[in-house]
């Protein structure tokens, strides 16, 4: 239990966080950090209860542990301690340290987040070496513990003929895909991650192990199907899996008018069947390159018909797409495909890696109601200064089984026909962080006129505390009770943050 002092010491956090979101400014990341210094002896202390590893700044792993894979000039981060959980037990000793030393606490698995909410200058809660996936073949269902990404799920559930419904990027965690909801390849036909949640242990602000599901604590059950990183941390997901042998689909690229492009899309994913997934993204191969990636996971004798649209526009310079198993949808295409889009004998030229170099990646991203013609234009315009090594994204479109969900069994927000879209730049040299950075936000900032407020949440590029309740609406005061009951002194406040009713 929380002793009288903690309790007031993680009240007084709670309040300057909610007085920091209503504020609608994102302070720079080191001057939020709200830790006290620990000194040595008590960190030998926890090293010897610990059955992980705990790593500081003196040990030889710490500059790579505390590298997250949105790492920019915004999430550079210096952690105390990182806590690199190798049982639940961990989770519960690192959440009780951090309370016991006022440290604030991040929560990583995968440490996609736009945000850079999966590091701080304190506590980092390192779920990532959590491993272990349980595939039961007679029930369609996997156990999976917080560390999980999503390529080895899939890869797990492949060899047993199933497949689960998970984002669309091999490499990001489960559970924070899951816990902001989790849209997918088979978002249309099976819902979002979070839809396919069975049960979950849930390791409290208090130190309390929960099992949220159906039937037990039922209330936490629906909070964290889509309700972030707000009521704890997730140890181990219970999750269903689906039978599904293989899929038609994969890549084309077009190389004709963007904009024409995008309008195209919008009117093609209008009448798209719920088993029918595309995602867009461009960047730059030789030439600005749209890539549309497919997934059609209804009959295979009806593949051809439902993407012939698609697949004659323009026409395509390259198409790659084919029956394949989901788990290799997104595999590199091949050579055939690479010679289209950069002729006999020319191969893309290879990026320029500085000696001792860092991947450093920025993005941001939103919502869409309707692709509409001036944000179609706005997105093609975007491509006349775009940066070495950018990308804009579109997809994740709402239609079929996922926007049919009820808001009494996910607090996921869910409205037909609304997509999400992203700004990002990838890069090696950090003299480059300024302009690379200040386009991302340019874009960003561009496309607000159409963008809707509610905002699917693992896009949610802000933590300001209105954008988080426009993208609850209508479920946010429930949720916000929720966090009152489960986390009443804001423990967890870095994610796009539920201020306790």
């Amino acid at each position: 239990m929380l002793s009288r002092r903690e309790l007031l010491r993680f009240a007084a956090v709670g309040w300057i966080s909610a007085l920091r979101s209503g504020t609608g400014f994102t302070l720079p990341a080191r001057a939020l950090s709200r830790s006290a210094t620990v000194g040595k002896p008590k960190i030998s202390a926890l090293r010897k209860t610990f059955i992980g590893e705990i790593i500081c700044p003196d040990d030889s792993a710490y500059d790579a542990a505390r590298i997250i894979a949105s790492f920019n000039l915004f999430t550079d981060r210096y952690p105390q301690i990182i806590a690199r959980c190798a049982e639940e037990r961990d989770i519960v000793r690192a959440i009780e340290f951090s309370r016991e030393h006022a440290l604030e606490v991040a929560v990583r698995a995968g440490g996609f987040d736009v945000l850079g909410a999966s590091t701080c200058d304190g506590m980092v809660i390192d779920l990532s070496g959590l491993k272990q996936i349980v595939v039961n073949r007679q029930l369609a269902t996997a156990r999976v513990q917080a560390g999980v990404r999503s390529a080895e799920l899939s890869s797990a559930a492949e060899l047993q003929g199933l497949v689960a419904a998970l984002g669309c990027h091999p490499s990001i965690g489960i559970t924070g895909l899951t816990l902001g909801g989790g849209l997918g390849w088979l978002a249309g036909k099976c819902g979002a991650s979070c839809d396919n949640v069975i049960r979950a242990n849930v390791v409290t602000a208090d130190g309390k192990v929960l099992e949220a599901s159906a039937d037990k604590n039922s209330d936490l059950f629906w909070a964290i199907k889509g309700g972030g990183g707000n009521f704890g941390i997730i140890s181990q997901l219970e999750l269903r899996l689906h039978p599904l042998d293989q899929v038609f689909g994969g890549v084309a690229a077009y190389r004709s008018d963007f904009a024409a492009f995008l309008r195209l899309y919008r009117d093609f994913m209008k009448e798209a069947p719920a088993e029918l997934t595309v995602e867009l993204n461009i960047r730059q191969l030789g030439k600005p390159t749209i890539l549309a990636t497919a997934c059609w996971s209804g009959n295979p004798a009806e593949a051809e018909r439902v993407l012939r649209p698609l697949r004659e526009f323009g026409p395509p310079v390259a198409d790659a797409m084919r029956v394949v198993s989901l788990n290799h949808l997104i595999d590199r295409p091949g050579p055939d495909f690479g010679r289209r889009l950069f002729g006999d004998g020319i191969t893309p030229p290879p990026a320029a890696v500085p000696k001792g170099g860092r991947w450093h990646d920025y993005w941001r991203g939103g919502s869409l109601e309707q692709l509409s013609d001036e944000a179609a234009a706005q997105i093609a315009s975007a491509l006349s200064d775009a940066p070495q090594g950018w990308s804009i994204g579109l997809g994740h479109y709402f239609h079929g089984r996922v926007s049919q969900i009820s808001h009494l069994e996910s607090c996921l927000p869910r409205k037909a026909g609304q997509l999400t879209y992203f700004f990002d730049v990838g890069w090696w040299d950090p003299a480059l962080a300024e302009a690379a950075m200040g386009w991302v936000n340019k874009c960003h900032a561009a496309m607000q006129p159409y963008s809707s407020s509610a905002t699917y949440i693992n896009y949610l590029s802000s933590n300001n505390l209105t954008d988080v309740r426009a993208s609850y609406g209508e479920n946010y005061g429930k949720l916000a009770a929720l966090k009152r009951k489960y986390d009443p002194y804001n423990f967890f406040h870095l994610n796009r943050n539920i201020v306790p009713a």
